[in-house]
């Protein structure tokens, strides 16, 4: 298995990006994320892959994050979900976010990715729940940023899931409040976290 490449980003689109290591060059599938993380078309880089092997395919998947590579090999080993349609969900949704919606049941921001219907979404959180937080391991978690809700108590689930529904009754779209969100780990009062979402989507840090 290939674990990472290292070498000169050679050249970049809108969903790979080929890597010249050694003077062999590399194309890996990214996310926007990771392709957002990357320098210019010159500038080195390193890349954590997975190779995904098929009857009549073989791809390399490349990811700036060693909890984004774990994220997907959990998502693809999801009744239904193939690697191109884990990479659009990680494209959506980064590891922290995603490992949130699953942990509080968000069928609305998980099928509000292209590709992911209501009962996709569904079946991944029956998959995945109380499985993807122990696959990330609390280190992978951290390096992302944490994840809002992840550890939640069932006060602050409860909490969490009544700021989401007044955030959306609002007009906000559920990756905006899921971003919004992000940092409010265990709070368990519905009106600060609605505050502190608040003034997130507001602008504020």
């Amino acid at each position: 298995m290939i674990a990472f490449l290292a070498g000169t980003i050679a050249d970049k689109s809108t969903d790979a990006v080929t890597i010249d290591v050694g003077g062999i060059g590399y194309l890996l599938s990214v996310s926007t994320g990771t392709l957002a993380s990357l320098g210019a078309v010159g500038d080195e880089a390193l890349l954590y892959t997975h190779l995904h092997l098929r009857e009549n395919e073989i791809a390399l998947y490349g990811f700036a994050e060693p909890a984004e590579r774990t994220a997907f090999l959990a998502l693809i080993s999801v009744s239904g979900i193939g690697p191109k349609v884990a990479l659009a969900v990680l494209s959506a949704l980064n590891p922290q976010i995603l490992a949130n919606a699953v942990t509080t049941e968000d069928v609305a921001l998980l099928s509000s990715v292209s590709g992911i219907g209501k009962k996709t979404a569904q079946r991944m959180i029956l998959e995945l729940k109380g499985k993807l937080g122990a696959t990330l391991g609390a280190g992978d978690l951290a390096s992302s940023g944490g994840a809002a809700g992840a550890n939640a108590t069932p006060t602050a689930a409860s909490a969490l899931a009544e700021a989401q529904a007044a955030l959306f009754s609002m007009g906000f779209a559920p990756v905006e409040v899921a971003e919004a969100l992000v940092g409010a780990d265990g709070e368990d009062d519905t009106s600060a976290l609605l505050k502190f979402a608040l003034h997130r989507l507001g602008g504020g840090a």
